[in-house]
């Protein structure tokens, strides 16, 4: 059985939630991304955007588990202004020799998840067993169990070939 870890950053709550139903039935390690500086309020917010806008690489705490003990790496983030997150960013041109498969997923209230799940396959420099797209909406009414259940089998699938 392969060693999986997911790894996210959250702001609002939505992606630790489906990081934590995807580790939950893969029997997961997980990791949330610690930055050194905070995000809350208004500034934090408007940091965020500009981060993810100009590509910035934030500093964030070294990472509690080393991706390289695992098999599987899955990439959870936050869309922020059509990308990803900035601390994800940051993990992933940090830690990207030590990955050795990845699976993406990501949350957005509006759009940009495509660009989001091209540009973290190009940091990786591999290309992702599954990926899953997943709408705030979706995640606050509970409808994205179907979409869920494609990756996990993808996931599976990637694993057994």
């Amino acid at each position: 059985m392969q060693k999986i870890l997911v790894v996210y950053f959250l702001r609002s709550g939505f992606t630790r939630k489906i990081a934590e139903a995807i580790a939950t039935p893969l029997g997961a390690d997980i990791e949330c991304i610690q930055e050194v500086r905070g995000r809350s309020g208004v500034w934090g917010y408007l940091r965020s955007v500009r981060e993810a806008l100009r590509q910035q690489l934030p500093d964030i705490q070294p990472p509690a588990r080393n991706p390289a003990d695992y098999d599987l790496l899955i990439l959870g983030t936050p869309v922020w202004a059509s990308n990803m997150c900035s601390p994800m960013r940051a993990y992933i041109v940090s830690q990207k020799d030590k990955l050795a498969s990845v699976a993406l997923f990501c949350t957005q209230g509006g759009a940009g998840a495509i660009k989001v799940m091209e540009t973290m396959a190009a940091l990786c420099a591999r290309k992702p067993a599954a990926t899953l797209v997943l709408n705030d909406d979706e995640i606050k009414q509970d409808r994205y169990a179907g979409k869920l259940t494609g990756f996990l089998a993808s996931i599976s699938n990637a694993q057994a070939a």
